[in-house]
């Protein structure tokens, strides 16, 4: 453990108040900016890492992290607003969110009603959309990445209220299309597609697709979907067999955003939200429980072998979910 906690930063400017998380790569910090007396939060490198051989190029990694949060603004994304090095470390200032992460909301056991999860995604997706216009994928798609605002901001009153924020963009990468590229093997299991698993494969925003839809599957059911990479032994379960309340049209569309095969899946976020029902439905029809129509447009045949055929991928080690609240993203 460190103790950067209490330390002073740019000549005052920032103090480190508080630990809010760590893991191998990563350590975020709450801390105030005394200038504008605004609580921020400070991302730098795990201590760790200054011993290991690869060091210099993990700081280059850190900063490509920074500007490529940077590039993408929207009220869902976290902002980046100041990135330095000091004393040898890169330190990466980011907004303050506060709130809980959809994590710590669901995984005490209390899945979402349709309208609320419906409400999130999209906000997920169109923060997604500006982040593929951007030429990148985020790749890291899940509940422990979403942080539910507090207090809540002018949602609040709607269907669903609540504004979510998209965090950590620690593993997001550049894509080109139809191109194979290289991939960085680094998965959340339940919530990374085959692809991932794949050191070359072709990069295309099918992958947050089905982190997409899989944060959507662990709303609703309060479950983590079975990983992709062992869905060819072992089936998983269709939302609907989890909670017998979700609509046929929203199992579907979840369903098929978690095609195992990407070339199966809808092939941009704008194509996966159109099949999800509208959650303005059961507020225009005065019902009350979330729960929405079962069919509320066109359907697509899709086979079972569409949505569960598994490449040959090799084994690698794979991030575990954890639960609890995070206020930025920890690698």
């Amino acid at each position: 453990m460190n103790s950067l906690v209490g330390q002073t930063l740019q000549a005052g400017k920032y103090t480190l108040e508080q630990e809010l998380g760590r893991g191998g790569f990563g350590v975020t910090f709450k801390a105030t900016h005394h200038y504008l007396g605004q609580p921020v939060v400070i991302k730098t490198l795990n201590e760790s890492l200054r011993l290991n051989p690869e060091f210099d190029r993990f700081q280059r990694q850190f900063q490509d992290e920074a500007r490529r949060l940077a590039l993408c603004s929207h009220p869902n994304i976290v902002r980046v607003s100041d990135f330095f090095v000091e004393a040898g470390g890169s330190y990466m200032v980011m907004d303050y969110v506060p709130g809980p992460t959809l994590q710590a909301v669901v995984f005490p056991g209390q899945p979402l009603d349709e309208a609320t999860a419906i409400n999130y995604i999209r906000q997920v997706g169109e923060a997604l959309r500006v982040v593929h216009h951007k030429g990148l994928l985020h790749r890291d798609i899940k509940p422990e990445n979403i942080i539910l605002r507090t207090p809540p901001s002018s949602y609040q009153g709607e269907v669903g209220g609540g504004e979510v924020v998209l965090i950590d963009f620690g593993i997001a990468r550049e894509f080109t299309p139809d191109s194979t590229q290289s991939h960085t093997i680094i998965v959340s299991v339940g919530y990374a597609p085959i692809e991932q698993y794949l050191t070359k494969e072709k990069r295309t925003p099918a992958s947050d697709v089905y982190g997409l839809a899989a944060t959507l599957y662990a709303l609703l059911t309060a479950q983590v979907p079975t990983p992709a990479i062992l869905r060819d032994r072992q089936p998983m379960p269709a939302p609907r067999d989890l909670q017998p309340q979700i609509s046929a049209a929203l199992n579907q569309a979840i369903m098929r955003g978690m095609a195992v095969e990407a070339r199966y899946r809808p092939q941009s976020v704008d194509e996966w939200l159109s099949l999800l029902p509208n959650p303005q439905w059961h507020k225009a029809n005065g019902t009350g429980n979330g729960a929405l129509p079962t069919h509320t447009g066109s359907t697509v045949p899709i086979n079972s072998q569409q949505l569960t055929q598994v490449p040959q991928v090799p084994q690698v080690q794979a991030k575990s979910p954890s639960a609890g609240q995070n206020l930025a993203g920890v690698k």
